[in-house]
């Protein structure tokens, strides 16, 4: 599949309402357009094998609580899923081929292995956004925290420790970061973790598709946009630079954006350009 190819079935597959939108085709979609070698039906197959053979290994009428554990257990034990300590930030870590090849991820791409599994499943697997580590959510009203890159399941106390870790001893846990995630926001995660390592090694190109798909995921988001004109910035297509910063200044109604991108403007001699 091509890149162009992929981008083209990424946004068919993110136009449809967010509960609609299928997670593994989506990642294996943005994976494919790094990677024209990917065959994305081939994953989904693999993903259902793994069902398959979770299922075949279970007491059918187990509790909730034996499922979380059990599915966990066949990931992290059975299956040898782990989080990738010795190369955390190489992109192919958020490629779930990849993930699926080497039994190797970030807490994001091996949350999606529960995930993608839980719904084949019909077992409630829910992604949740927690600050600086991605987790899973087993079970509605009685929830079940498990940390994908160890497998573990966490306590409350466990994830306010794990929050002290990241953030510092002084962040306090508040409630909405136990929330389960939209399938939008699991895909802005994965993207805006490949923009931060592109970012980082000033690969441009790459960077930017990220962020245009972003934006196909959320449109009205002009953070993206001052981050598009930043790399156009960067590539040296200043007029382009200056439009997606106009625009910013005609439709957005944050005010510390819009003082973001006409400091741009007026850096790239723009000071007299005619705002309509």
């Amino acid at each position: 599949m091509k890149a162009q190819e992929a981008r083209e079935k990424f946004e068919i597959a993110v136009e449809r309402q967010d509960e609609e939108i299928r997670l593994d085709e989506s990642v294996l979609l943005i994976a494919a357009e790094s990677n024209s070698g990917i065959k994305v039906q081939n994953y989904l197959d693999i993903l259902d094998s793994l069902a398959e053979k979770y299922h075949a290994s279970i007491n059918c009428e187990s509790s909730l609580g034996t499922s979380a554990s059990g599915l966990s257990e066949f990931i992290h034990g059975t299956e040898g899923f782990s989080g990738n300590v010795t190369n955390y930030y190489a992109p192919e870590n958020s490629y779930l081929n990849h993930v699926i090849d080497v039994r190797q991820g970030i807490p994001i791409s091996l949350a999606l292995i529960h995930i993608c599994l839980g719904k084949r499943l019909d077992m409630p697997v829910r992604g949740v956004n927690f600050p600086g580590h991605f987790l899973v959510r087993y079970g509605f009203e009685e929830r079940i925290i498990v940390d994908p890159f160890s497998g573990r399941t966490l306590s409350e106390a466990d994830c306010a420790t794990l929050l002290n870790q990241l953030a510092g001893p002084r962040a306090i846990i508040q409630p909405d970061y136990l929330e389960t995630a939209t399938n939008r926001s699991i895909l802005i995660r994965v993207l805006d973790n490949l923009k931060q390592i592109f970012w980082k090694n000033k690969a441009w190109d790459e960077s930017k598709a990220c962020i245009e798909r972003q934006l196909l995921l959320l449109p009205d988001q002009s953070e993206f946009n001052i981050q598009l004109g930043a790399i156009y910035e960067m590539k040296g297509q200043i007029p382009l630079a200056q439009d997606t910063y106009t625009r910013v200044l005609q439709e957005c109604e944050d005010e510390q954006l819009t003082k973001v991108a006409g400091k741009r403007l007026l850096a790239m001699g723009s000071a007299n350009r005619t705002i309509h």
